[in-house]
């Protein structure tokens, strides 16, 4: 669905995975916030999802105004504000990936804070991707051997996945392991951040994991490039169409060992206006 924003339009599409989805888009003037709530098997279904409603909300509140603080420091005041407000314990709560897009007449800014990705393309069609992919970069055996049993011909197993995730949170939001908005308002400072002047950026994609699998994972989208074409001839509604027809090709993710047939997808295409794009 196409929303006119000022100095840009943005079109966004959303596709649930094998539950309710917990993806969540936030649309701003001049900034768009794209969250993937992390589904958790122990903290129950759901909770992902509210965290990313609540965390967009309030970062919402923050950028509304063109000249907001940091993104960083909104990140960190969002995490913060909602720990005080829902007593959450560091370890023990919600959590979600963020990914925001801001600009003003003169730059545009970028953060990626876990597993989500921000693709952006110059005038001149040259690509930039900010991606944060240290939670998959996590020399954990458990989430190796469980994805090896899938591939083989296993069948999802949930009590596996409960104690995969269990020694997961063992890494969150410390050094050497991986940072997530959750609990820890230190997270945003090590949240992957760009800035670019205005004028050489032509479009933004910003994209939850299950949405950029299409490129990193599956390969059915070449590459970025090939994403932005994609997202400017047929619509990104059409990009997530390929990914869930592909997925549906290997329902046992035996070809592509995942947790689950269908993950989540939620993608934005900001595209401003320039006479070349």
């Amino acid at each position: 669905m196409p929303h006119t924003h000022v100095e840009a339009t943005v079109e966004t599409a959303e596709r649930a995975g094998d539950g309710e989805s917990e993806d969540r888009i936030f649309l701003l003037p001049q900034a768009v916030i794209v969250l993937d709530g992390a589904t958790s098997v122990e903290l129950g279904p759901g909770s992902g999802g509210w965290y990313a409603d609540m965390l967009g909300q309030q970062l919402a509140r923050q950028l509304a105004s063109s000249d907001g603080p940091d993104l960083r420091d909104a990140l960190a005041e969002a995490i913060a504000s909602l720990a005080v407000t829902h007593d959450l314990r560091p370890g023990r709560a919600p959590s979600a990936a963020v990914t925001i897009l801001r600009w003003t007449a003169q730059v545009v800014e970028g953060l990626v804070l876990c597993d989500t990705s921000l693709a952006l393309q110059s005038l001149g069609k040259q690509t930039t991707v900010l991606h944060d992919d240290r939670l998959h970069k996590l020399d954990h055996p458990h989430r190796a051997a469980y994805l090896e049993a899938i591939r083989t011909g296993s069948a999802f197993d949930r009590e596996r996945l409960r104690y995969m995730q269990a020694f997961t949170r063992e890494y969150r939001n410390r050094p050497g392991g991986y940072w997530v908005a959750e609990a820890v308002p230190e997270a945003a400072n090590e949240a992957v951040r760009g800035v670019w002047p205005r004028e050489e950026v032509a479009a933004a994609l910003l994209a939850t994991d299950g949405a950029a699998a299409g490129v990193d994972t599956y390969r059915v989208i070449d590459d970025w490039a090939a994403g932005f074409a994609m997202a400017k001839d047929r619509g990104v509604e059409a990009m997530l169409d390929l990914v869930h027809q592909t997925e549906l090709g290997d329902p046992q993710a035996r070809r592509w060992p995942r947790f689950k047939t269908h993950d989540d997808k939620a993608l934005a295409f900001v595209q401003f206006p320039m006479e070349a794009w």
